[in-house]
Order: C-alpha cells, then structure tokens, then sequence
C-alpha cells in the first residue's frame, strides 16, 4: 500500500492506504495445534493464541479509532487452518467453566462488540485459503458486509463451533 503504514502483530496485520482512506485487516489462524487443558492453557499465558490474537486485534480496532481517522473503509481477511480455530473453539468452550478460560471468552466477545460499534465500514472477503471458522467467523458477522467467492475450481468454505452459539 503506498502512503500509508503497516501494523504487524503476531497474528494480527494492518495495512493502510491513506491516499485511498482504506485499510486490509488480516488475523492469522494459529499456525499449530494448541493448549487443550486447563494447564496448558496457564503456562501459555499472554501467548495462548485467543488471548493474544484478540489482544492485538482489540489495539488495532483502537489505533484506527486514535490514530487513523481518515481511514473508512477496513478489508477484512483471515489466513491458516480452519480446523485449528475450531480444535481451540472445542477446547475453549469445553473449559468455558474455568476463570481464566471464561474471561478469554469475554474478552473476544468485548473485542467483537468494539468492531461491531466501531464507525468504520468493514468487509469480510471469505476466500480460498481463508480461516472464516468459529470465532474467527464472527468477524465477518461482526464486518458490515461479508463475500464470499464462489469458484467452483478453488474449494471456499466457512465452518461454525461452539463459540458461534450465543
């Protein structure tokens, strides 16, 4: 993108492009499999992938909100394995009980409403190779638009977990 930044987290991207107020929003599906116990999960700490995934999404929503106000118009895409998302998905709703796993659920849901009310227009683009699965599904819920390419010749799907019921 010319005349404008990039933002790169870990598993979060942001490009702008200010001469042409438009921004590509990628988040990146974890790239192996992750903590499936409670344990697990504490040792990972900030690292564990939707606390931190949704960490950097929640400064970026907030960046663009300070610090990039000509910026209206936000790509939203996803990159990785579908299937990791929803191997988290099962994990985290089947410990939804535990403190620290139930405040990890609250704050993606939290990161989700601060998308949904920000005043920006955001577009999903659900294309081959995408991780529109489970949480990361509710961002295109959460974008004011979604599309999705329909190819016959390059396979495109979305798929729900868990975690889109409620």
């Amino acid at each position: 993108f010319e005349g404008g930044a990039t933002f790169t987290y870990r598993h979060v991207t942001l490009r702008c492009d200010r001469a042409k107020r438009l921004a590509e929003l990628t988040v990146f599906a974890p790239g192996a499999p992750l903590p499936e116990t409670v344990g697990a999960i504490h040792e990972a700490g900030a690292s564990y992938w939707p606390l931190r995934a949704f960490r950097e999404l929640d400064d970026i929503l907030l960046r663009l909100r300070v610090n990039e106000p000509l910026i209206g118009t936000i790509v939203v895409k996803t990159q990785g394995d579908a299937e990791t998302v929803l191997a988290v998905d099962r994990t985290l709703a089947e410990h939804a009980d535990h403190w620290l796993v139930r405040e990890i659920i609250l704050f993606i849901k939290r990161t989700l409403k601060r998308m949904d009310l920000t005043s920006r227009s955001f577009f999903a683009l659900i294309e081959p190779g995408s991780a529109f699965a489970g949480t990361l599904f509710e961002l295109a819920l959460a974008s004011d638009r979604a599309y999705m390419l329909d190819d016959p010749d390059r396979p495109n799907t979305i798929a729900l977990s868990p975690m889109n019921a409620g």
